[in-house]
């Protein structure tokens, strides 16, 4: 039942209580009566508590609960009743923990009164605004609600009741009421406290008489997310620190000696033309200025500037945006009046923190990458480090060198001035240096970030391998990424077997040939799949497939919910390894086909109108589930799928022991896997196929390697012609259109008709194969179904079934063939390693000849 389904009062009260708690959560129901005392009761049986605030509902001014969950011990007050005058009602000290970020909407009229349509209205589309304000900055969907005279956004969150999170929720709510609170809406900034009650939704906010201006409201929830993800700590703060510091006595930059004896700052508004959309009162006696459109850059139109003349009559004035982090009310009041100096000509020959900070900088070699992000190679411990500009790790080395130049601290303003122009270097002066996660290549060479403290890096070329300590500048790193052990190169990839419990040899080959093509820059790279049955050692399994190839500070990671978090996620991970799932959506699945062959991700950059962040997207995917978790036809196409035997008991070990095993052996399988890269290097550009499936670089690239391991090159193919015809079985028979043409042409050599037609026959095909056609992917209307065949065209043609369709007059005809009597698989592709003569790519190099006689069997 959804919200809008509930009729009565305690349905609707149930249903709400229902989204907004957990099972067995107490919370406190409170009336308050003027004459009659406090009502409240504890209730954690919700039947209880609907039908009790139903009785008074519409009799009183208003019903509230506490938003946050209180402490069990509570009940005993009251349990699942409610006692008239009651003398104690929850404290903050009395809340377990945090659940809710809280957004209350308040418009501006007279106390204790119903709001106008008109009011209640200016409410919600504030409201809004907040909202998509929130949704550009990277926050989930949030319960949306009507308080019945304003509006609710409830975003979910996850904190203790301490003080330090008491501050962060208050600061964060002192932010929005500078930037949003105006002169007919407030954003309420006194619902911070941890035992804040709360509007219980699904009863009549009766405030004042009810009259046909200022009518009685419903309180409703309006809108839930199918599912509700929390607001992280970092998001808070961040919106914590878009409020203005208020001025220190005597140490503000802001102070009045900074402003000219009885300057008037609304004369300067006026004069000025500046366009401001609305002034408020703010704390302490200041007064704010928002202002609809910025003056330092006409395209921020979003009310992002603003200025503050505090009571003490200093000015402080600023945007919200990045690009304007270095405008202040100095730089406001210059480029009005261009001769206006505020400080004295011995102050102005004094070098600012900003100057020392760019000089100190100087020993650092700025660049951009070929994304565009600004980037500093900086020397540290004797050894080169590169570090992004607006990192925490060049921040605190800059601080370092601004430390050692004047034992002083920089301030924060000081160092945002500095990195522009830090930034404005490596636009406009540095190189250009394409910055890669793990592997990447130059000049003909693979190259692998061993990511350890002195910035080693493994260099791969044929036949050999070497740990360079002095790299060229090639990688980038991130929070997640963890140094690899010093690789054997005399050692053996195949230990890897001996900890990852794969029984079919097949799969054997495919996976530790996969296990090296991840080491291969610029190519596409399949996407592992491990399925089976709890207790399979799945996450284990990918785990230690995860530290041979890329290893992490969290190794196995959630799916995200939203496409722009997966995208982050996928940018800063080389092996971004996912557990545990139940299934992708379609843009998700679609978004992972890309990673897995190569493209790109923009998104806006957060403050700003119309910059874009790029996230360059090529990774070597895995995924885990007690299910084939890929069920649409690119990634199955783009997929190895490895199903993995539950671990009989007597054979089970302990975590502890598992990775002490693999410790041992995981320099020498590292080792074995760079160097079987490198005989791979070899002998790669003789090797050549008839035929290349969709993955064409894995399959020609892993008949190398197999021949390096010495499996042979044929029995690859093998392995992955049976791997993919299991996949595609797996993509036609979770396709319904797929599976239903199938049943079709069981029995029919050929069908032409119209799509319409088709569509007629495959729903009288469907219902008698049992196939669900009330699925989202089951198509409804003729163009759909064209749509969902091209899906799996390819898919189709690889068990023998091809199709047509064209334009004929006034719809569109469909021929489908059947290649002989019988559904088949497709002819598989050959290789071979072609042995040069005296054409162009003659080998000169008797012993890279030797090789290839070795691996072909010669």
């Amino acid at each position: 039942m959804t919200f809008t389904e509930a009729k009565t009062t305690e349905e609707m009260i149930i249903k709400s209580q229902s989204i907004l708690n957990c099972k067995e959560d107490v919370k406190e129901i409170r009336i308050m009566q003027k004459s009659k005392g406090t009502i409240s009761g504890y209730f954690n049986d919700y039947q209880k508590l609907a039908s009790v605030a139903a009785e008074f509902d519409g009799k009183v001014p208003a019903i509230y609960f506490t938003l946050n969950p209180v402490k069990p011990d509570l009940l005993s007050r009251a349990a699942n009743r409610i006692v008239q005058r009651a003398k104690n009602t929850t404290a903050d000290a009395d809340i377990e923990c945090r659940r809710w970020f809280p957004i209350d909407f308040d418009p501006v009229r007279p106390s204790g009164i119903s709001s106008t349509d008109e009011e209640h209205q200016a409410a919600h589309t504030l409201a809004k605004e907040v909202q998509q304000f929130f949704t550009d900055r990277g926050w989930s969907e949030p319960v949306v609600a009507d308080s019945g005279n304003g509006a609710h956004l409830l975003y979910p969150i996850n904190l203790p009741n301490d003080d330090e999170s008491t501050q962060l929720i208050k600061q964060a709510l002192e932010a929005l009421d500078f930037l949003f609170s105006n002169e007919s809406v407030n954003v309420d900034k006194s619902v911070f406290n941890a035992a804040r009650i709360w509007k219980l939704y699904g009863t009549m906010a009766c405030k004042g008489d009810h009259t046909e201006e200022r009518p009685y409201r419903l309180s409703q929830i309006l809108n839930c997310p199918e599912e509700l993800k929390e607001v992280s700590v970092e998001q808070l703060k961040s919106l914590a620190d878009l409020c203005p510091k208020m001025p220190t006595k005597g140490k503000s930059s802001f102070k009045k000696s900074n402003t000219e004896e009885g300057f008037n700052l609304e004369e300067f508004i006026e004069e000025h033309e500046l366009d401001v959309a609305f002034s408020a009162p703010w704390k302490d006696g200041a007064t704010k200025y928002v202002l609809s459109t910025c003056p330092w850059n006409k395209c921020h139109t979003n009310k992002s500037a603003f200025i503050i003349q505090f009571e003490n009559g200093g000015i402080a004035a600023g945007c919200h945006h990045n690009s304007c982090s270095e405008e202040n009310w100095q730089t406001l009041r210059k480029k009005f009046e261009p001769n206006w100096n505020p400080s004295s000509k011995e102050e102005s020959k004094k070098e600012s923190q900003a100057d020392v900070l760019i000089r100190v900088s100087e020993e650092a070699e700025f660049f951009q990458n070929d994304l565009g992000e600004s980037f500093a190679a900086v020397t540290i411990s004797g050894h080169k480090e590169v570090l992004k500009v607006k990192s925490k790790k060049f921040k605190m080395w800059l601080t370092k060198q601004f430390y050692d130049a004047t034992k002083k601290a920089p301030g924060s303003d000081a160092m945002n001035q500095a990195l522009g122009v830090m930034e404005m270097k490596a636009a406009f002066e540095g190189d250009e240096h394409k910055l890669q996660l793990r592997v990447t290549e130059k000049n003909g060479a693979f190259y692998y970030d061993l990511a350890n403290e002195d910035w080693s890096v493994v260099k791969v070329e044929p036949r050999s391998c070497q740990v360079l300590k002095d790299a060229p500048i090639l990688f980038t790193r991130n929070k997640n990424t963890k140094a690899q052990v010093m690789p054997d190169f005399a050692g053996d990839l195949k230990l890897l077997l001996n900890h990852i419990r794969i029984k079919n040899e097949d799969d054997q080959i495919l996976y530790l040939i996969y296990v090296v093509t991840c080491l291969i820059p610029s190519i596409p790279h399949a996407v592992l799949v491990f399925s089976g049955e709890k207790g399979a050692s799945k996450s284990t399994s990918m785990r230690l497939t995860r530290q041979v190839v890329d290893p992490a500070v969290q190794d196995l990671l959630t799916m995200p919910n939203s496409l722009q978090d997966l995208a982050l996620s996928l940018a800063n991970n080389y092996m971004p390894s996912f557990d545990n799932l139940d299934g992708l959506s379609a843009e998700k699945s679609d978004l992972l086909c890309i990673a897995s062959t190569g493209g790109g991700f923009s998104k806006r950059t957060l403050f700003t109108d119309d910059d874009e962040t790029l996230l360059d997207l090529r990774r070597c995917v895995g995924l885990t589930g007690i299910n084939v978790v890929v069920t649409r036809a690119d990634l199955i196409d783009r997929s190895i799928i490895i199903e993995l035997d539950r671990i009989p008991e007597d054979e089970r070990k302990e975590e502890r022991d598992v990775w002490e095993a693999f410790e041992k052996d995981r320099a020498s399988i590292v080792g074995g896997a760079l160097q079987a890269l490198a005989k791979a290097m070899a002998i790669y550009p003789n090797v050549q196929l008839d035929k290349l499936p969709r993955m064409a670089d894995f399959t020609r690239w892993g008949y190398a390697i197999a021949e390096v391991l010495g499996y042979g090159g044929e029995r690859f193919l093998q392995a992955y012609r049976k791997n993919r015809n299991q996949s595609n079985e797996e993509a036609i028979s979770s396709h319904p259109v797929a599976a239903t043409v199938v049943a079709l042409m069981k029995e029919n050599q050929s069908w032409s008709g119209s799509v319409a037609s088709l569509l007629g026959e495959l729903e009288r095909v469907a219902e008698q194969e049992k196939i669900n056609t009330k699925v989202k992917t089951f198509p409804k209307a003729a163009h759909i179904l064209s749509r969902r065949l091209k899906e799996v065209k390819s898919n189709l043609e690889d068990v023998g079934i091809t199709f047509v369709i064209r334009h004929a007059g006034d719809s569109k005809k469909v021929s489908i063939q059947k290649s002989g009597g019988n559904v088949v698989p497709i002819r598989p592709q050959q290789g071979t390693l072609k042995r040069t003569g005296t054409d162009s790519n003659e080998v000169k190099d008797d012993e890279l000849s030797e090789d290839y006689d070795e691996f072909a069997g010669w």
